[in-house]
């Protein structure tokens, strides 16, 4: 009886979770930015932060509490949970600058800031959301070409977060291998031992290396990456399973990270370039052909 109540009790949670998700403004602590590029101090850290809250202001998704300095960073994500938890939060948001690179060429100085942002959901902490972004500046000063590169990787975090926590799909077909037929004569075959398709596809905005995560009867039981996008559907390689588990159509599909640039076009743009491709080719061919011709008979 115990195990059952233990059950429904995480249930409920993932559910309520999976619901505020959904709604607008979503209640959300921000503990602050770590800095693992080493490029700046505390007042560069500030700079991200107050960057980072602008931008998900502006998404209108999150009703983010500042509550910057009251965890010690970086942090596990159990301590974040925890931290929120006791604020009665249903999630916590880290950033962490990943790089900052800065080129000098002859002319304005060229900024690329790496950001990372992980949201946390306090119940359910192995239930992580990821977004990352690199922003770019140009400026003559260095300093305000760093600051534009900030913002720029700012809102690309947060337009992501914004997306991914909207998008909720479910198994269409249970686990089964494939092959991925190459739509490139350069490219080759890809098989995938053990695939699902999901209902998300390309109008959804899911893209090809976006990460999912497959609830059954709101528990974590797999998880995988999107290595093809259609339409009406999408095909996810799964990258981890919880033993004895049998995924099995119906059950609920969460994104949890989508690329800022997709590591492939969905399936028919890809085939739209390629018949492109071959049609640019065929013409040229014909043109060749007709100049070899035109100067044989001359």
């Amino acid at each position: 009886m115990a195990k059952v109540r233990r059950h429904f009790a995480f249930l409920t949670v993932t559910v309520l979770f999976v619901a505020a998700l959904a709604a607008a403004q979503v209640p959300v602590a921000f503990v602050g930015v770590v800095d693992e590029s080493g490029y700046g101090g505390t007042v560069f850290k500030s700079q991200v932060a107050e960057s980072l809250l602008s931008a998900l202001k502006a998404v209108q998704v999150f009703n983010v509490h500042d509550a910057r300095e009251k965890v010690k960073l970086p942090a596990d994500v159990q301590t974040i949970a925890k931290f929120a938890s006791g604020l009665n939060l249903p999630a916590a948001l880290q950033a962490a600058v990943k790089q900052v690179t800065i080129k000098k060429p002859k002319r304005d100085p060229q900024a690329a800031v790496a950001l990372e942002a992980t949201l946390i959901p306090t119940k359910m902490p192995q239930l992580v959301f990821k977004a990352f972004a690199i922003g770019k500046g140009n400026n003559p000063a260095e300093g305000r070409a760093v600051s534009e590169a900030i913002a720029a990787a700012a809102l690309e975090v947060a337009k992501q977060l914004g997306t991914i926590t909207s998008l909720r799909g479910q198994v269409l077909l249970p686990p089964a291998y494939a092959i991925l037929p190459a739509t490139h004569y350069k490219d080759r075959d890809q098989f995938y031992e053990r695939t699902v398709r999901i209902s998300l596809d390309m109008t959804s905005g899911l893209k090809v290396g976006s990460e999912v995560a497959i609830l059954k009867k709101g528990e974590l039981v797999a998880k995988g990456q999107v290595v093809e996008v259609d339409i009406g559907s999408s095909l996810v390689a799964l990258t981890e399973v919880k033993p004895g588990t049998q995924i099995r159509t119906g059950d609920e599909v969460v994104v949890t990270f989508t690329p800022q640039f997709p590591t492939k076009l969905p399936l028919p743009l890809q085939k739209e370039r390629e018949y492109k491709r071959v049609e640019h080719d065929f013409a040229w061919a014909l043109a060749i052909a007709g100049a070899a011709i035109g100067l044989l008979a001359d």
